[in-house]
């Protein structure tokens, strides 16, 4: 059965003082901040002051948001991570120390220079329509998880014209979203625009399933559970289906939109999802592993051997690899499969599968042909 592996950034299966005071304020560690259930999970928030028990453990909250960071589906496993926070959270610029590994090989992959100011923006969405080549409509509405970009200082005459706003709404709205603006030279400037190139970072965690009520493994039920019953609970299980189906819908579409305006897409996975990649799609990743970037890159962050060691209660996660390569076939050399292989099967089953299926299925009825 399924269990919460950590809870409130903590692991559950040897929770200490540290852990219970860290809970008491439901405080997510990576966040450094007070746990958002991973920012989509609000329709599971739960009542405290409906709850005597939790009101103890608790206190000065009505409500909080579910805090399970991972979930093991069987003892000694690798848990698989279920909150973006815990992979990776830049809100608000408070940064945590323990995803300090992880921000140094984006940092790295991505070629940042040490020696420029870089800013980071979080749910970046861009809904407009674009004009092709033969002159159709195309619509695009997507949502970056995240974008980085170093800053320049630049005229706000200069931006207004790129962006044919007019001065006083670039000036207006700079300052109300916190950028430096300043007079100089008889002009009006922000010193701290964004500049290309783009490193636009997507995080990809995997989904619960709906859970059962009476089983109580429902997302909210499991984690109330946890609070007060430790690791006598029972938890959801993972949809690897509609991780999988969020991913691939958004992979090359956002490879290709950073590559157009002349920067890169990083996927953050975990190593777990890119096993299940590599083992349900034509796409084998460990034929992709890299040391720079490409087209289309996945950088996939393990617990590695952290889990067999129980005397650490939050953990850092270090182990990373990076797989790399072209959207489409090459068609030579070593690497022939672009990274567009990843929406194929990587096998059909037989058609005795079919029949075995519906051999096992109750007929809905009859099908008149009209």
């Amino acid at each position: 059965m399924s269990k919460i592996f950590e809870l409130y950034g903590y692991r559950l299966d040897c929770w200490n003082e540290a852990a219970e005071n860290n809970l008491e304020r439901v405080w997510c560690p990576f966040m450094n901040g007070e746990c958002d259930g991973g920012g989509n999970r609000y329709s599971s928030a739960i009542s405290v002051k409906k709850n005597a028990k939790l009101r103890a453990k608790i206190k000065g909250k009505d409500v909080i948001q579910t805090g399970i960071c991972s979930l093991q589906i069987h003892e000694n496993e690798q848990p698989w991570i279920v909150c973006p926070r815990r992979l990776l959270s830049l809100k608000n610029g408070n940064l945590s120390a323990y995803q300090s590994c992880v921000r140094k090989q984006l940092s790295e992959y991505a070629e940042l220079d040490k020696t420029k100011a870089y800013k980071a923006w979080s749910e970046v969405k861009i809904k407009t329509e674009v004009s092709t080549d033969d002159d159709e409509m195309k619509s695009f509405d997507y949502t970056f998880d995240y974008v980085i970009s170093a800053t320049e200082r630049k005229k706000i005459a200069d931006i207004a014209s790129l962006l044919s706003f007019s001065p006083g709404m670039v000036q207006k709205t700079a300052e109300k979203n916190g950028y430096t603006v300043a007079y100089r030279d008889a002009e009006y400037w922000i010193d701290d625009f964004p500049a290309a190139p783009f490193v636009i970072v997507e995080v990809m965690t995997s989904s619960t399933s709906g859970g059962n009520k009476e089983k109580r493994t429902q997302i909210a039920m499991a984690c109330e559970d946890a609070i007060l019953n430790g690791m006598e609970h029972n938890a959801p299980g993972i949809n690897y289906r509609q991780v999988w189906a969020r991913m691939v819908s958004q992979l090359i579409v956002k490879s290709q939109v950073a590559l157009a305006w002349n920067g890169k897409t990083i996927w953050l996975v975990q190593d777990v999802l890119a096993d299940y990649i590599s083992k349900s799609t034509a796409l084998v990743l460990p034929e992709y592993v890299s040391e720079k970037l490409d087209e289309v890159n996945i950088l996939a962050v393990s617990y590695g051997d952290a889990i067999v060691n129980k005397t650490t209660d939050v953990i850092a996660l270090k182990d990373t690899q990076l797989f790399s390569g072209a959207i489409s076939s090459s068609g030579a050399g070593e690497k022939t499969k672009g990274f567009i292989d990843i929406v194929k099967v990587g096998a059909t089953p037989p058609k005795t599968q079919l029949w075995k299926s519906l051999l096992n299925k109750k007929p809905l009825g009859n099908w008149k042909v009209e």
